[in-house]
């Protein structure tokens, strides 16, 4: 009951309504089950991300940038990844919302001395919880869309 009482609920809400948000959003684009696999998988890379240790992303990287074509290969993959930002801004932007919300879900489950790995958990759960109950909604068609919205 000790784990229900400290939990961040305003933070863990936001970060279910984001990615409740992104659900609906996938099923709108497209319902096939890879894209819906795909934003899963991509729910886990970004709080993986978000929990992971520092030291170990430090040593990653270090041992990235080693030698000078090893510097080369990954400035010319950063000046990719930022064409690929500037086209697909509307894509980008989704993203930065879905990791935002994330970021400071897990800076409240920090503040609260969650360890990493109960962090990462609560915040998979929530997301995962959140993906699916979006593209539950689309999928029952609840009366919840934006032209609606719009409407009134």
């Amino acid at each position: 009951m000790l784990l229900v009482k400290k939990l961040p609920w305003t933070s863990l809400l936001l970060l279910l309504a984001t990615y409740g948000v992104f659900g609906w959003l996938i099923t709108v684009s497209d319902s096939s089950g890879l894209l819906w696999l795909m934003g899963a998988v991509y729910t886990l890379l970004i709080t993986a991300a978000l929990t992971a240790p520092w030291g170990l992303l430090k040593r990653f990287y270090a041992s990235v940038l080693q030698s000078d074509s090893r510097a080369f290969v990954s400035v010319i993959v950063g000046a990719f990844l930022a064409v690929v930002i500037i086209n697909w801004i509307g894509v980008f932007f989704r993203i930065l919302v879905l990791i935002s919300a994330s970021a400071l879900a897990r800076l409240d489950l920090q503040t609260a001395r969650y360890r990493k790995w109960e962090a990462f958990g609560i915040l998979f759960i929530v997301s995962l919880a959140g993906l699916g109950l979006g593209i539950l909604a689309k999928l029952l068609d609840w009366p919840i869309d934006a032209e609606s919205l719009l409407r009134r």
